[in-house]
């Protein structure tokens, strides 16, 4: 399943990359997500820094779905390949129980008159024999809700340092 999410923020792109990085933007995140996540490590290869996130998921999953992942809560692990230079991020998540969910892609900010332009583009796959799509498509409008949420909460952030 296709993941698409595009906004326009209102400060230069390298303040954006900045502000999804950020603490508060975790805080709030964690506040309002049905999932809490937490950086792992840190590290730098070469100019590229790269980042492992877990989150935990606050809500117990259907049986079906509880099923195939291995517990009642969802885990899973982000690496995040943040580019500055590029303004680009390159990221894959992987639930911590399964290999059979796949989710990757990448976020590329530029300029935009009104700031700059985030685009999400990536992957959701469910490898389940006869039920891998139906579940890609309840989950994928989920997490394209919450990417959408996670704009909203920058788009927040950067208003407030802006006063």
């Amino acid at each position: 399943m296709k993941l698409y999410v595009e906004s326009i923020l209102p400060a230069e792109p390298l303040a954006v990359l900045e502000v999804f990085d950020s603490q508060p933007f975790r805080d709030r995140m964690n506040a309002s997500a049905p999932v809490t996540t937490e950086v792992l490590e840190t590290r730098m290869e070469g100019a590229i820094e790269v980042r492992r996130l877990r989150s935990t998921g606050k809500n117990d999953l259907p049986s079906v779905v509880a099923k195939v992942v291995g517990g009642k809560r969802l885990i899973y692990e982000q690496i995040n390949r943040v580019d500055r230079e590029r303004l680009r991020v390159d990221w894959e998540v992987k639930v911590a129980a399964t290999d059979r969910f796949r989710c990757r892609g990448s976020t590329v900010m530029t300029h935009h008159p009104d700031g700059t332009r985030r685009v999400l583009d990536g992957v959701l796959e469910v490898d389940i024999p006869l039920v891998g799509r139906q579940i890609e498509k309840a989950i994928g409008p989920e997490f394209e809700k919450s990417l959408a949420r996670a704009a909203v909460i920058a788009k927040e952030l950067l208003e407030e340092e802006q006063g």
